[in-house]
């Protein structure tokens, strides 16, 4: 009987173990799952402290709770969104004076811009001649002024301050003489996940130095509510270890009890 009781309660603590295990993962997957770009973040990206409901105070958390799109989202309103803010570490979409335009390195850092490729890209006035429709911005209202020629073996990479750049956004480059804007085909640049733009090539019959690039983009709208999320687990509505019997746990303690009973009635 004392061997029976025993190996039981090691059971338990093993299957609660198991358990606990699987409701931490299981917030972290889904999450991971969503943001994309080989994201690895943990319970810091929604918990300040111990993962409990009372800790899940971090802007995440509330995105999380609002049920909407986790990746489009931008948790902390510094213009880029989660997904564009992976980086490794969970806390980039909670702080908004934490963006990949404050992490850039290795190029040149101006006012609006972060260059790599060109230490002698320098920043203009952001000219008239570019239309910026409805629901739409220059992304830091200035064009930068390229001096290295790009190339798909040496590309330029723009980060800007004002946000990410998106799918649905153009860039131009503008004639330094003329002014005039110059959309570039979409072979001639690439979009990188945290939202900053690739130059790979000006347009043909241009150089660099002749050439100004900006880049407009459409004002993102934050996804609207969902079916919120992590209903009923605790009052707060996320928790990302809880200490709830589940139900596979609670059928082992049953059955348990049950078998006990019988051998104490037979004996």
């Amino acid at each position: 009987m004392k061997t029976m009781i025993k190996l039981s309660m090691i059971s338990v603590i093993i299957l609660s173990g198991a358990t606990l295990a699987e409701a931490r993962s299981g917030y972290e997957v889904t999450l991971n799952r969503a943001l994309g770009n080989g994201a690895s973040v943990y319970c810091g990206a929604c918990h300040l402290g111990a993962t409990n409901g009372s800790t899940a105070i971090l802007p995440m958390a509330n995105t999380w709770r609002s049920g909407v799109d986790l990746a489009l989202s931008d948790s902390d309103g510094d213009g880029f969104n989660n997904a564009q803010e992976v980086s490794g570490a969970s806390t980039d979409f909670n702080l908004a004076n934490v963006t990949p335009f404050t992490k850039a390195t290795g190029g040149k850092a101006l006012a609006n811009v972060y260059v790599v490729g060109d230490a002698q890209a320098v920043e203009v006035a952001a000219p008239t001649t570019v239309t910026i429709p409805t629901g739409s911005q220059l992304l830091g209202n200035i064009a930068v002024d390229i001096y290295a020629d790009p190339t798909l073996a040496t590309p330029i990479t723009l980060t800007y301050k004002a946000g990410g750049a998106a799918s649905t956004s153009t860039v131009y480059a503008i004639s330094v003489t003329s002014g005039t804007p110059t959309a570039l085909a979409t072979t001639d640049w690439v979009l990188n996940a945290n939202g900053s733009i690739q130059i790979n090539q000006l347009p043909a019959g241009t150089s660099a130095g002749t050439h100004h690039i900006a880049v407009v983009r459409v004002i993102p709208i934050e996804p609207s509510s969902g079916v919120p999320r992590g209903e009923g687990e605790d009052e707060e509505g996320l928790e990302c270890v809880t200490g709830q019997l589940s139900i596979p746990l609670m059928m082992f303690l049953a059955i348990f009890g049950l078998g006990f009973m019988v051998k104490r009635k037979r004996s």
